[in-house]
């Protein structure tokens, strides 16, 4: 990930650059009413569908921009940019409306052909991406890597994107916004928990039949949103990576209070399946107490702008 380096080049310029430096900046900060501690906390602002731009920056930045990861996607349309994206990959289905936008790939396979015909200005693709680095460097395309891990990626992802994008000033402020959203929310979440319970974090669904699970480790943004609620992450017993499969006998030992998992739908006969199947592998609190829940779909599972909105999910769940 690159950054762009502004240069004053005269008297002029440096008037013009001093006008626009002092003058108010947008505060993206949203205001809540006070929570009492027995409700449960707001629903953050969704800035992926609702972002605020800085009004200097709106004409600047890339036209044609190709996202390749659905989080790099949400952090795009957050700094105000949905209307210049014109690539995405077929996993990038939030905000609703870009689905419309043209697919050009999967993540780790793009379509390099249909990007170079889209002659992007700017191709966005995540940090672990080397191969498609050096087929964006082949056909000459200007890219930029993005981290998408860890919870403070969350905040460089956006630094980046909008240094890349000519919104500095945007981004600033939307990490300003989302470190206080989570901040707030934190301490809501502090004065309903009493006991933290050991939570595991399930990569996708609970299986049946039952096998070894890939699971949320120390330091991946969904260890981090444990913490945050008030909790802790019990794949930190199994696990001394970000994610990790964990075998049915150490989970076991493991023997999580509560496990959260990801899934669009599930009926009541897939519960009572998933119960009755894990119940065979032994003495399972979670599954004795039936404390499996569901955070939401696996688009969930991706790190991005939309992050204060996963705490609250996760807070109002585990407070079931």
């Amino acid at each position: 990930m690159g950054l762009v380096v502004g240069v004053v080049l005269a008297a002029a310029m440096g008037l013009r650059v001093y006008s626009y430096m002092s003058r108010p900046l947008v505060d993206l900060r949203p205001q809540y009413p006070a929570a009492d501690a027995a409700t449960l906390p707001a629903v953050p602002r969704d800035y992926v569908v609702h972002p605020i731009v800085d009004p200097a920056e709106r004409d600047q930045g890339p036209r044609r921009i190709v996202s390749l990861a659905p989080s790099i996607t949400e952090v795009v349309c957050a700094l105000g940019l949905r209307d210049r994206l014109v690539g995405r990959t077929p996993y990038c289905h939030y905000p609703p409306d870009v689905e419309t936008v043209p697919a050009v790939g999967a993540v780790t396979d793009p379509n390099y052909e249909k990007i170079r015909s889209m002659s992007p200005d700017l191709v966005l693709i995540t940090a672990n991406s080397g191969a498609v680095a050096a087929g964006l460097e082949r056909l000459g395309v200007k890219y930029q890597l993005v981290q998408h891990d860890r919870l403070q990626d969350v905040f460089a992802a956006i630094e980046r994107v909008g240094q890349a994008c000519g919104r500095p000033v945007t981004a600033r402020h939307l990490v300003e916004a989302i470190r206080s959203d989570l901040e707030r929310l934190k301490r809501q979440a502090a004065k309903r928990v009493r006991t933290p319970q050991r939570v595991l974090v399930v990569l996708g669904e609970l299986p049946v039949p039952p096998r070894g699970v890939w699971a949320a480790g120390p330091g991946s943004f969904l260890d981090e949103l444990v913490r945050l609620a008030g909790h802790v992450n019990a794949g930190r017993d199994a696990l001394n990576v970000t994610h990790g499969e964990i075998p049915l006998a150490r989970l076991r030992v493991v023997d999580p209070d509560v496990i959260l998992e990801f899934r669009s739908t599930v009926s009541d006969e897939q519960r009572r399946e998933m119960y009755s199947s894990w119940a065979e592998v032994g003495k399972l609190r979670a599954i004795e107490g039936q404390r499996v829940r569901c955070v939401g779909s696996p688009e969930w599972l991706s790190a991005g702008p939309r992050i204060a909105i996963a705490l609250q999910r996760f807070i109002s769940v585990l407070a079931e």
